[in-house]
């Protein structure tokens, strides 16, 4: 029986023509060397091809980027002949049993998903690899420095793991490689980086997701396989207080310390800043009207009340012509993290300064809007987290609570509501 198109006998035919899909057509016949009709979709672009089909051999390819299956002597399983990225081919088994049921039918499908990638990374079409339109992508969508410092330090995290599973393009993807990052991230070969928490992992993945939902706009995927991965985030490590006895413990440990941990010290134990944010410039500072201007977080601009304890160190900076209040050095958190752990407080960070103000601000009674308006928290939710009141500091509100309430002499004596008897009438 021969194909009506084509004319081909079902055994060996062409597939030929400018489209974008063809169809790879098979004929169940008496011959028990050819299975059932199949069809597969198979993007290749120009192809031309012949193949063979038979039980033992699936395909032999006139194409010099295309897969072929095969059987090995004494391997119960069909093998597959790849192309790798580099140009080079390669073997590996299929899984599947020479002898198992629809196994001819299941040993093409994987025969066309090699093909597919081959086509991808065959020839001198390059312009899906991950390295070629990436960092141009974060550099043209990020214009905020710190921004894109975070998102090129994730994708460098990310560049090495890919690198590391030898993947190169968006279309070797897959669901599995993006959930196995989380237990590579946290336990990486000591020769390729070092190990991040979970949550840093998932945030990295988080980026991943924005470039692979980028790779899917410019066509070189249909779908993005690192949506939805079920990932869950494991509870931060709650950011204590500094008490008044460490506070007077990191005051005296600083006076053998450079001035510039002092400086960051105070700027940040009065404003309530981040550690970047102490390191303001001096033109953002208005000594007339005792405003500071910080670049908060997501681009936002926030103005605060100046401390009066730092116009002495804003007209020292002037006088040494400083362009910032502090001058920050290289890594200033790693250097605070190492200050704390030298001086017995490991369980405390910078960022502990931050979540001291709020929670004073807030034990003194202040409103939450002018606390909000003062550190320069953009959300309720996000202001309630730093807040760490004590039961000794809500104490008296039981009172609000008593039964009965204590009577005052300024409260108005409640008038009796009249009553009504049953039948209507008002009472005497």
């Amino acid at each position: 029986m021969r194909d009506p198109k084509t004319k081909k006998s079902p055994q060996s035919f062409c597939l030929s023509g400018s489209a974008s899909f063809k169809e790879w057509w098979l004929e169940r016949e008496s011959n028990p060397r050819v299975e059932s009709r199949v069809y597969l979709r198979v993007m290749m672009g120009q192809l031309q091809c012949r193949a063979v089909i038979d039980k033992t051999k699936f395909v032999t390819p006139c194409y010099s980027h295309m897969a072929s299956s095969y059987t090995r002597s004494g391997s119960p399983y069909y093998w597959l002949r790849v192309q790798k990225p580099d140009g080079t081919w390669g073997a590996k088994s299929s899984g599947v049993s020479i002898n198992a049921s629809g196994a001819i039918r299941k040993v093409k499908q994987l025969v066309a998903e090699e093909t597919l990638k081959e086509q991808e990374f065959g020839g001198n079409n390059n312009a899906n690899r991950f390295d070629a339109w990436v960092p141009g992508f974060l550099r043209q969508k990020y214009s905020n420095p710190k921004t894109l410092s975070r998102y090129l330090n994730a994708w460098s995290a990310l560049a090495t793991y890919l690198e590391h599973r030898g993947i190169i393009s968006p279309s070797q993807v897959t669901y599995k490689l993006c959930t196995d990052y989380p237990a590579f991230r946290t336990s990486p070969p000591k020769n390729l980086m070092r190990a991040r928490t979970h949550n840093t992992a998932l945030t990295e993945l988080k980026v991943f997701s924005a470039l692979m939902q980028e790779a899917v706009r410019r066509g070189f995927i249909t779908a993005n396989p690192c949506v939805r991965l079920g990932l869950k985030r494991t509870p931060p490590k709650q950011k204590p207080e500094i008490t008044d006895d460490e506070v007077l413990k990191i005051e005296e440990a600083l006076k053998m310390r450079d001035d510039w941990m002092w400086d960051c010290w105070l700027v940040a134990m009065r404003q309530g800043c981040r550690l970047a944010e102490t390191g303001v410039p001096l033109t953002s500072i208005d000594l007339v009207a005792r405003t500071v201007s910080f670049d908060a977080k997501g681009g936002r601009i926030h103005t605060a009340p100046l401390h009066p304890d730092l116009h002495s160190l804003v007209k020292r900076a002037q006088a040494a012509k400083r362009k910032r209040l502090v001058e920050l050095p290289e890594h200033p958190a790693k250097k605070w993290h190492q200050f704390f752990k030298r001086i017995g407080l490991p369980h405390l960070s910078f960022h502990c300064t931050r979540v001291t103000v709020v929670t004073k601000l807030a034990r003194s009674g202040a409103p939450i809007y002018k606390t909000k308006a003062y550190v320069g928290h953009a959300s309720d939710t996000v202001h309630a987290i730093y807040q760490r009141l004590t039961p000794v500091d809500v104490r008296d509100l039981g009172e609000v609570l008593s039964n009965p309430p204590a009577e005052t002499p300024d409260a108005p004596v409640a008038k009796p509501k009249p009553t009504r008897r049953s039948n209507g009438h008002r009472a005497s």
